[in-house]
């Protein structure tokens, strides 16, 4: 399924919301497709909202998404706040911890979109 997202220019934030079944390739895809909006820029924060989203983890995913990431490392330069349901928080700890290992250090988990919207400075 598709992940929709939105850019706030005049805030400097992208909000991206994945509903229902999503697969790390989806994830990974919503992350190439802001990266490459032209309406985006890396000084931009990113909000990836996955609380309304069932995910289960396969095998290769926490390696394909630091490479993902690692790739896009020039694009994001600004904080980059991964919002999940209770259920799904120490594996997106996990995947944090990856990032930043892998060099992306920009990444922080969220149960409480307030609490990451204030992590990130946006102010609606």
């Amino acid at each position: 399924m598709e992940i929709p997202y939105t850019i706030y220019p005049e805030q400097r934030y992208v909000h991206a919301v994945g509903n229902g079944k999503q697969t790390m390739e989806e994830m990974i895809s919503v992350v190439d497709a802001v990266a490459e909006d032209p309406r985006f820029d890396s000084g931009y924060s990113m909000l990836f909202d996955l609380r309304k989203a069932d995910y289960t983890a396969e095998l290769r995913d926490g390696d394909d998404f630091v490479v993902a990431l690692k790739r896009r490392i020039p694009d994001f330069q600004d904080k980059f706040a991964l919002l999940v349901p209770e259920k799904l928080h120490v594996l997106a700890k996990l995947y944090s911890v990856l990032a930043a290992v892998g060099g992306f250090d920009r990444m922080k988990c969220f149960l409480d979109i307030d609490k990451a919207k204030a992590w990130c400075d946006i102010q609606d």
